[in-house]
């Protein structure tokens, strides 16, 4: 506790308890987890959207959104769940876990893929809603909607998908975020004023929409987390048995 220790040390610990050393190291370890969320959650959503408008156009078809409307995802959909991962509790068993390499890059342990392949889901689908609607005879605005819709509710679908490392649907603990369940809450009774409260609606170019337009969306939303879902239980049950019978 001398200064010629405290000059010297690399760590110093200001109660003079080891157990203070631990509980630094599993602060650090939930900070690091947070950020790699926040940081998922936000390039994933923002490559469904990317995906969304480049598709279209590779297609032919009109743009799928307007530009008010993508800064409305940005701004509101894609804000506030962010933010409230940031302070999404620490993980049970964080410190089962072996130390990382100090050199280790935020995007390492798959990040990248898991951005890349849940983006890529998220804007297959919404294009694939936008051009169905228009296929079925639907007026543009009315697609536009529809689109707007589906990647909005694809990305708070995607959001409880953040909250774990290694899981497509994070159920455990659900009610354990309170910023983050209000976060969604929030973002999507905000679509819903966008959509149905006619001044906004005129700013926004949205229409009012069905029942059935409804159940499309929600189907198509769902249908990324449904695919990762299938994936991760093809990886961790069904494709060791196979690499083991092939050993046999």
């Amino acid at each position: 506790g001398t200064d010629v220790t405290r000059e010297a040390a690399s760590m110093v610990l200001a109660d003079d308890n080891f157990n203070t050393i631990v509980a630094a190291v599993e602060e650090g370890r939930s900070i690091n987890d947070n950020i790699r969320k926040f940081i998922r959650f936000l390039l994933a959503c923002n490559t469904g959207e990317i995906l969304t408008m480049f598709i279209a156009m590779l297609a032919g078809l009109p743009l799928p959104l307007r530009a008010i409307q993508i800064l409305w995802i940005n701004l509101v959909t894609d804000g506030l769940p962010a933010m409230a991962l940031g302070v999404e509790p620490t993980e049970k068993g964080v410190m089962d876990r072996p130390p990382r390499h100090p050199q280790e890059g935020i995007f390492a342990r798959g990040l990248w893929q898991k951005i890349l392949g849940r983006g890529s889901l998220i804007g297959i689908t919404t294009v694939l809603v936008f051009a169905w609607a228009l296929e079925q005879g639907m007026e543009v605005d009315t697609a536009r909607t529809m689109t707007f819709a589906t990647l909005i509710v694809a990305q708070l679908l995607y959001v409880f998908s953040c909250r774990r490392e290694n899981s497509t649907l994070s159920l455990t603990g659900f009610f354990s975020n309170g910023w983050l369940l209000a976060a969604v809450f929030s973002s999507f009774a905000l679509l819903l004023v966008v959509i149905y409260h006619p001044p906004l609606a005129s700013v926004f170019a949205t229409v009012p929409l069905s029942l059935e337009q409804w159940g499309v969306i929600i189907f198509a939303a769902s249908l990324p987390t449904v695919i990762n879902l299938i994936l991760l239980v093809g990886k961790t049950l069904i494709l060791p048995r196979l690499v083991v019978f092939k050993s046999e």
